[in-house]
């Protein structure tokens, strides 16, 4: 009962640390710089072995407890230490930097990010660099790099085109384009070499990826036991009157989401105005889903749609309309369709909470916090996934899959602060219904930094979105 005790506690406290130093590191990369955050948090001794200490008590604790009859569960642990591994390979083993290219020039040369010159075992030549842009427009679609391979070693000499969202790979080497000259006669590419921990991140989010559609299968899981709540109903003509509503709000926002993606030539996933449209969208679409089994999500479910048009009306922007070269890829409305399912969600139970802190009841508080897991459950597996589709499509793009973004590390910091509520057989304090609703009400303060205080204060590579 000891070592269970002290495997409890050590990864809870490990976890909370590394929370609480993710923050603090996104205000100090805000007033000090990127390289600041790297040396003083993120790349610092205290932070790597604070990860370590939850990964290895977490796992040695869930073996303790006989977690691997449940494969899913297992798994999906095992998942999250594979990814921290892969992570560590990166830093440990991996390089990368600029390669600057000029027009007919040759060049094995490249610069890595700690200043030090490096050498291809093969040559690049540019053969050509061109910007093409959006018809009857000035504004850039795509950055265009045509480039000749050569390697002696194997007698290759093959023509590569590199562009955004589109990378060369070769030799354990990938190249992206990152920036260009102002005459147009020279390319600059980012250069990765990282085949080690890229392989084993990969890993790890494929067996993710597997665990949590497993999960939902899996018997005798918190989810199943939660899906059995049910909320209390209405009247027939108030159900009625919601139900009305509801049609009609889905409607008129179906129309406006429809014509602007018509219009524009692409779905809701950029800007303030379009994906808060997009989310009270989802809104509505929850209310006709759930009216039934969760009647209570119809009334907050207006709540949440008309803060979302709230906003999206004083955003004092119209929908996107030519996408930067760098957003014109497929897993853009992958991502932020994810994303925003789960903010949906995760706004519908910090309502619930609301509710449930009123109830005075303690049985209607307890069935009140049994709805809440059950939309819980899919809402921080939806927003795992979206923030690792958000890694892998950073890999494609930008040539690395964790940045370090404050957007990036806050998704990060929601993920584990709502996973903590999905643990109330370690966290016995979730399992009272007061708690677990004033929780959840706190909870969605991460969502609001993560979408609304990032852009708003932070920046980053994410302050577009």
């Amino acid at each position: 009962m000891k070592a269970d005790k002290v495997l409890k506690y050590s990864t809870i406290g490990s976890a909370a640390a590394v929370i609480l130093m993710m923050a603090a590191a996104t205000v100090i990369e805000r007033l000090y710089g990127t390289d600041r955050a790297l040396n003083i948090v993120y790349h610092s001794p205290v932070f790597i072995t604070l990860w370590a200490v939850a990964a290895i008590s977490g796992v040695w604790m869930l073996i303790r407890r006989g977690t691997i009859r449940k494969p899913a569960t297992f798994f999906l642990h095992i998942a999250f230490v594979l990814i921290l591994a892969g992570a560590l390979v990166s830093m440990l083993t991996g390089k990368s930097g600029m390669m600057e290219l000029r027009r007919g020039l040759v060049s094995d040369q490249w610069s890595s990010d700690k200043g030090f010159r490096q050498k291809l075992p093969f040559t690049l030549q540019l053969k050509e660099f061109k910007i093409e842009y959006y018809p009857e427009s000035h504004d850039p679609s795509d950055y265009i790099s045509r480039v000749m391979l050569k390697d002696s070693r194997n007698g290759i000499e093959t023509e590569y085109v590199i562009s955004m969202n589109n990378i060369l790979k070769y030799d354990g080497y990938r190249f992206y384009q990152s920036s260009y000259d102002d005459d147009l006669h020279g390319s600059v590419l980012a250069v990765s070499h990282d085949p080690w921990g890229v392989g084993i991140t990969y890993t790890g989010y494929i067996l993710l990826l597997l665990s949590l559609i497993g999960f939902f299968f899996q018997k005798n899981s918190g989810f199943r036991a939660a899906l059995k709540a049910r909320s209390e109903g209405f009247s027939k003509p108030v159900r009625i009157v919601l139900l009305v509503l509801n049609v009609m709000l889905f409607g008129y926002l179906t129309y406006v989401i429809g014509r602007n993606w018509y219009k524009f030539g692409h779905g809701p996933f950029v800007g303030t105005y379009s994906v808060m449209m997009l989310m009270a969208w989802l809104v509505t679409l929850a209310m006709a889903l759930l009216r039934k089994r969760m009647p209570i999500i119809q009334p907050l479910g207006f709540v949440l749609a008309g803060f979302s048009i709230l906003v999206a009306s004083i955003s004092h922007t119209g929908p996107e309309g030519n996408l930067v070269p760098v957003l014109r890829s497929p897993l853009l409305g992958v991502h932020v369709l994810c994303m925003m399912v789960s903010y949906t969600l995760l706004g519908l139970t910090a309502l619930i909470g609301v509710v449930g802190l009123i109830k005075r009841d303690t049985n209607t508080r307890m069935m009140l916090r049994d709805v809440s897991l059950t939309i819980l459950y899919p809402a921080v597996f939806i927003l795992t996934t979206g923030t690792f589709i958000g890694a892998v499509w950073a890999n494609i793009s930008w040539g690395s899959y964790w940045s370090w973004d404050p957007k990036e590390t806050w998704a990060l910091i929601t993920m584990l602060v709502y996973s903590a509520m999905l643990h109330s057989s370690t966290l016995s304090r979730f399992n009272r219904p007061r708690f677990f609703h004033a929780y959840a009400i706190l909870a969605i303060l991460t969502v609001l930094i993560t979408y609304f205080g990032v852009n708003l204060l932070l920046g980053g590579m994410h302050s577009y979105a």
